[in-house]
């Protein structure tokens, strides 16, 4: 079956920005990919292996009800940090009944959407791990994961055709380009997605920089809250960056006062969101979650690094 073929719901589409993940296959009608329902500006993901599944779903409730009666006051500051969740959905796609999580969908309004999803931690595997999982685990992407706690499963950006010029190529790499990556090429492919290599005018290059700057206040708010936490422990979760690259060239101004206004907020143009929690657990011995943190910290220095060369 090829991937047009897919049989969706009227109003689905596949979602032109997945950038990594499980992705819809044309030789395996049972292997069903991120749905987008643009009317709604939702994104559908596709529940995982039964326990998984089960275990997003109800990470999601949790934050939904967080803060409603005073209590999980830190999962209520969380939701912030992650996209609008609008409760589950069954759809039927290739003739079979599937739950799907409805969610923000974070590049709607983009014009020429880049998105990168970024793997958090040297450890990817849960502690209910069987050994052949783990070894698996950590067999995968081991140059950046093992001395930077990151991994780089996709992304997609938009980029300058050549100099002095609107025309714009799109560059996509998957999982085995991730996987090819020492610590040094990490931080290239990070400079390209944020387009700082290519900011030859006077123009881009403050839109970049004004993104690399947003992009670290994200960041580092995602920090403050893992540093007072000690409720949950998140294994093969991930970052989902988001830009608008037609921003950068019209990058908005600043107010004298240091403000923007409403409709020039970066953040309206630049997200930082957590994703993929089907395997976040309670907090062992009420401990920090050092390793997630070991890999955001190592991100917020590859991106200093970059505004600062």
């Amino acid at each position: 079956m090829a991937k047009s073929d897919q049989e969706l719901p009227e109003g689905f589409r596949q979602l032109k920005t997945q950038v990594a993940g499980h992705t819809f296959e044309e030789s395996n009608a049972e292997a069903v990919g991120l749905l987008q329902d643009s009317k709604a500006g939702c994104v559908l993901k596709p529940l995982g292996k039964p326990e998984c599944g089960e275990r997003e779903l109800r990470f999601y409730e949790s934050l939904a009800e967080a803060g409603a009666s005073g209590d999980n006051d830190l999962l209520a500051l969380l939701r912030g940090h992650v996209p609008r969740f609008y409760g589950p959905l069954k759809l039927v796609v290739n003739r079979r009944e599937r739950t799907f999580l409805r969610l923000e969908d974070l590049t709607r309004s983009y014009a020429k959407p880049c998105v990168m999803d970024v793997k958090m931690g040297k450890r990817t595997w849960d502690p209910e791990s069987s050994p052949n999982k783990r070894k698996v685990e950590e067999a995968k992407y081991v140059m950046c994961k093992q001395k930077l706690g990151l991994c780089l499963p996709g992304f997609q950006v938009y980029l300058p055709k050549e100099e002095h010029t609107q025309e714009t190529t799109i560059l996509r790499h998957g999982k085995d380009y991730g996987k090819s990556l020492n610590v040094e090429g990490f931080k290239q492919t990070m400079a390209l997605f944020f387009n700082a290599s290519t900011s030859d005018s006077k123009s881009r290059r403050a839109g970049c920089e004004l993104l690399l700057k947003e992009v670290l206040r994200q960041l580092q708010e995602i920090l403050a809250w893992f540093q007072r936490q000690r409720l949950l422990h998140f294994y093969a979760s991930s970052l989902l960056i988001c830009y608008d690259y037609s921003r950068l060239a019209d990058p908005p101004k600043p107010l004298i006062n240091g403000y923007h206004q409403n409709d020039d907020d970066p953040a309206t143009w630049v997200r930082v969101k957590m994703i993929d929690f089907a395997h976040v657990y309670p907090a062992e011995q009420g401990l920090p979650d050092e390793n997630y943190m070991f890999g955001l910290q190592s991100l917020i220095e590859v991106v200093q690094s970059i505004l600062h060369r």
